[in-house]
């Protein structure tokens, strides 16, 4: 019984350890496979989270990016309404319709001046058109009482409403309208202001942006209505009031996400919306969800083959684990350091567009004011002539009041130059005497805090330089000072003659030996750190805070200098100031003589020829005829370049052709003076202008050899004018 006992005991442990040793292979070829299937199936959840962040991150980037290029627009729209109502202010609907044809003009050119804005539309109370920029008289059998824009705004509508896309009424494309009330002086229901926007040009915006996973991108009205996609789909144009896109804005207003297959293009994608409050409009973009499963499925097949055998499954995956979550690591970095960039470079395309966009509205109004400045001007000095002998007491007023006009006459001129649509107008200037007459605007400008004072050379020589633009320069640099010292402190200006030789340092090296004025601004603020000095006149470049300046003023100025011949240095150390040094060069001996002999009083022009006088602006035409007459010349006039150059071919007595560069009608003034110079080459040419629109585009540049009556001018400054260009080309004495 006893070896029975051990046998079977003895049995009993060979099948254990049989057992043991089977299952033990089976155990590890199991972990073996089961092991890495798990760590893959890990690494698989967190591969496909990660491209999905990425996927979301990018989109987030390109949705706010296209929010705030529809911000922009939109804000364009809200400023060329109210430029048009002020256009409209000093008329009621009836003056309105009297006036169609100016003011059409004014709409025409507020509109030519934005891409963006297609046309403008003005209707009346009863749903009429009053006046449009697309035609003119108004086509006034057109009603949109009935659309629901007019009738939303007419029942109480309030703020912008935003239309469906509507076909154009002379065009065969589909524009979507913005509409403005407007309102009586007792805020009663008045009419409309109407603008067209171009969906083609936001989807010109969003194409550039498609790729890199982002698959769509659209602007929605607030109830569905698709205003511009990309891709292009003709065949659907609103949400469904049930959608996806409809449950996620009420739930939130302003922003969000959701996923949803597109009932435009059956496409499965993640989809933000970004509201663009005030407007009722919402941007919407969307990647294709397909496409970054597709990429995070190429992912993980590389590490699936890079993971074989089985028996080096975990150690690969472990080493690949690491690998990725470093380069994961590495590239949520990388997309914070470019949501940075791109936030920066959204920041700056919105400055420069607003920039652009004000630059254009600006260069229009002031050509508008130039005009009405010219004819006051100009009336006013006829006015005196009048009063020399009859009522000289009147002469004080007559002269305050040109005065001013010479002042609103500057502030245009500044208005051009920063809209960059103006050449510059050098003068030979005395500095000293620049400076001590904006000292009063200086001091206004820095504060009742800091102390301003000027000290001036004694012999300072004069400068050829374009003086609004030099003001304008100190000025700036009187604001940064300002700042510097946070609105306490002294600041300096300093005037004194140098020559180049007496300039140390290297930042004057490429300045030409001569003679050179310096002026200095001096502040006593916080100074600029050394590492910031080399990138102070880089455009865009500030030390200021977040939202206190755009960069580009000390920018500007080291343009103006570098244009006039000149240069700009700064030299700061901080908690002890800054000092901004301008250098002008020395006015030549010529400029100064010529200078000296446009001061002398010019004779009157009597029998000095025939003159053709073309101006569509109807007070500048009479000024300007009645001024010449009255100085003895025989004058003709038109409105059009057509009408002039009928006159040109029936009297070819005429001598000298005086026109305006902005001319109605289809033909602007360089063109008239092309046709009439293959007519008569023998012909004079003088040009009048408040505002040279695209005077930099091919085929719209000024023959330099003809003189430029910059508006408005002087009576004095026109007669000159006239009399070199008649004595410079008239016939020699036999």
């Amino acid at each position: 019984m006893g070896s029975v006992s051990s046998v079977d005991k003895n049995n009993s442990e060979e099948r254990t350890l049989r057992t043991s040793t089977i299952h033990l292979p089976k155990l590890i070829a199991a972990l073996a496979l089961i092991l890495p299937a798990l760590i893959f199936i890990v690494a698989a959840s967190l591969s496909y989270n990660t491209h999905f962040r990425e996927a979301r991150a990018n989109l987030d980037v390109q949705a706010d990016l296209a929010r705030q290029h529809a911000r922009r627009v939109f804000s364009i729209f809200d400023l060329a309404a109210s430029q048009t109502e002020e256009a409209l202010l000093p008329y009621d609907d009836s003056e309105i319709t009297a006036h169609d044809s100016d003011l059409s003009a004014k709409l025409d050119r507020l509109s030519a001046a934005v891409p963006e804005v297609e046309d403008i539309w003005v209707v009346d109370a009863k749903g009429h058109a009053l006046v449009t920029s697309v035609i003119t008289p108004a086509p006034r059998e057109i009603d949109f009482s009935q659309q629901d824009f007019f009738a939303a705004q007419r029942d109480g509508y309030e703020g912008t409403f935003v239309t469906d896309r509507l076909p154009g009424y002379f065009r065969p494309s589909q524009f979507f309208k913005v509409s403005y009330k407007r309102r009586t002086a007792d805020n009663n229901f008045r009419g409309v202001i109407l603008i067209s926007g171009d969906p083609r040009s936001f989807e010109s915006f969003y194409a550039g942006m498609l790729g890199d996973g982002l698959s769509m991108m659209a602007m929605l009205r607030d109830d569905g209505a698709v205003l511009a996609r990309v891709p292009v789909r003709e065949t659907a144009s609103r949400m469904p009031p049930g959608s996806p896109f409809m449950r996620a804005k009420e739930a939130s207003p302003e922003r969000g996400a959701y996923r949803d297959v597109s009932p435009i293009d059956g496409v499965d994608r993640l989809i933000v919306y970004r509201s663009l409050a005030p407007w009722p409009v919402y941007i919407v973009g969307g990647i294709d969800m397909a496409k970054v499963q597709s990429q995070w499925l190429q992912a993980m097949a590389r590490q699936l083959y890079f993971g074989l055998p089985a028996t080096l499954a975990l150690f690969l995956i472990s080493l690949a684990a690491i690998r990725q979550a470093r380069r994961q690591a590495d590239t949520l970095d990388e997309l914070q350091q470019e949501v940075q960039r791109r936030a920066f470079a959204e920041e700056a395309l919105r400055q420069a567009n607003k920039m652009e966009a004000i630059g254009r509205l600006t260069g229009g109004v002031a050509h508008d004011f130039n005009n009405l400045l010219q004819v006051m001007l100009g009336r006013l000095a006829r006015i005196h002539k009048a009063c020399q002998q009859q009522l000289p007491p009147a002469l004080r007023d007559i002269d305050a009041m040109q005065f001013a006009i010479d002042r609103a006459a500057n502030l245009t001129h500044r208005l051009l130059a920063f809209s960059r649509q103006q050449p510059l107008r050098t003068d030979v200037i005395d500095v000293n005497r620049l400076i001590a007459g904006m000292t009063e605007l200086v001091r206004q400008t820095a504060g009742n805090e800091i102390l301003v004072e000027t000290i001036y050379a004694s012999d300072i020589w004069s400068i050829s330089i374009d003086a609004n633009q030099l003001e304008n320069a100190i000025l700036n640099l009187t604001s940064n000072a300002r700042d510097a010292m946070g609105g306490a402190g002294r600041i300096t200006i300093r005037t004194e003659n140098l020559a180049v030789e007496m300039i140390s340092g290297s930042d004057h090296a490429d300045l030409p030996p001569g003679d050179y004025v310096c002026i200095s601004v001096t502040d006593t603020g916080h100074g600029i750190p050394d590492e910031m000095i080399e990138k102070i006149f880089e455009p865009f470049f500030t030390t200021k805070p977040v939202g206190q300046g755009t960069g580009l003023g000390l920018s500007m100025v080291y343009g103006f200098l570098r244009q006039s011949g000149g240069t700009v240095s700064i030299v700061s150390e901080v908690g002890h100031g800054t000092i901004v040094r301008l250098y002008l060069p020395r006015a030549s001996e010529q400029a100064r003589e010529e200078t000296a002999l446009a001061s002398v009083a010019l004779a009157d022009l009597k029998g000095s020829g025939v003159v053709l006088v073309v101006e569509d602006e109807v007070e500048v035409r009479r000024l300007v005829v009645d001024t010449l007459r009255d100085a003895g010349c025989t004058v003709l006039a038109a409105a059009t370049a057509r009408d002039g150059l009928r006159l040109l071919e029936d009297n070819p007595s005429i001598q000298l052709l005086i026109t305006d560069i902005g001319l109605p009608e289809g033909m602007n003034g360089i063109q008239l003076v092309d046709l009439a110079h293959q007519r008569r080459p023998d012909l004079r040419i003088i040009y009048m202008t408040g505002y040279v629109r695209g005077a930099g585009e091919p085929g719209a540049q000024i023959d330099p050899s003809f003189p430029v009556l910059n508006k408005p001018f002087s009576r004095d400054s026109l007669i000159q004018r006239v009399h070199e260009a008649l004595a410079i080309h008239s016939d020699p004495v036999s």
